[in-house]
């Protein structure tokens, strides 16, 4: 099965671009924005179109009416799902990467032009790091999940030490992080109870975690 990936692009042109190059590779996506586009849209078509990864232009404003460009979208999805996997393409890298906190997602459109072989060995590159980012949101995904489930059937059967449970909260943390919407439970969390005391320890904590970054500021 192909990884569905979107394209986020205001030029339809870039947009046929990408699907062509990468269409026996992935299920695309294509997400043509406008100036009555908006970040809150896009994120729900991220989220209800169950997409793996996300490859978005950066000069959204370049050739329409855009709102907003595309570190914007980066930074709204990196606030809700942080380890969700993200690209940024774009014909002005250097303009991006000032206005981008990780430069290390950035890259340039001229990877989608192959002239010789050299070109399509850095396109092939381009590919396989995508493969890699979702194989590896996954894999941390399933590796957290089969941690907790480890670590709870320790809890009831024969307790844990201290260093186990402050494993187990930082899991649950990161599980929040990898799962927002509540999808991929770990068997031993599916029962409503384990739901609602796992949602109240991660609100907890993250309002502790606020807290100290607060008394660090003074």
């Amino acid at each position: 099965m192909k990884y569905k990936i979107a394209y986020i692009d205001e030029d339809k042109g870039w947009i046929n671009t990408f699907y062509h190059t990468f269409k026996n590779d992935f299920e695309i996506f294509r997400m043509e924005v406008n100036q009555e586009s908006s970040v809150e849209s896009i994120l729900l078509d991220i989220q209800i179109n169950n997409l793996d990864a996300v490859v978005t232009d950066y000069l959204l404003e370049e050739n329409a009416e855009v709102p907003f460009n595309g570190n914007k979208i980066v930074e709204a999805l990196k606030n809700t799902r942080p380890h969700f996997p993200i690209i940024m393409l774009t014909s002005f890298p250097t303009q991006a990467i000032g206005h981008t906190d990780d430069v290390h997602i950035i890259y340039t459109k001229d990877i989608l032009t192959i002239e010789n072989d050299k070109d399509q060995e850095e396109l092939d590159v381009f590919k396989n790091k995508i493969l890699a980012n979702v194989s590896n949101y996954y894999k941390k995904i399933n590796e957290t999940n089969l941690k907790i489930e480890q670590l709870i059937e320790k809890r009831n059967s024969s307790g844990l030490d201290i260093k186990e449970e402050e494993e187990l909260s930082k899991l649950y943390i990161l599980f929040d992080e990898l799962n927002p919407d509540g999808k991929d439970l770990p068997a031993n969390l599916i029962n409503r109870d384990s739901i609602t005391k796992l949602n109240e320890f991660v609100k907890e904590t993250k309002e502790i975690l606020e807290e100290l970054k607060k008394m660090n500021k003074k």
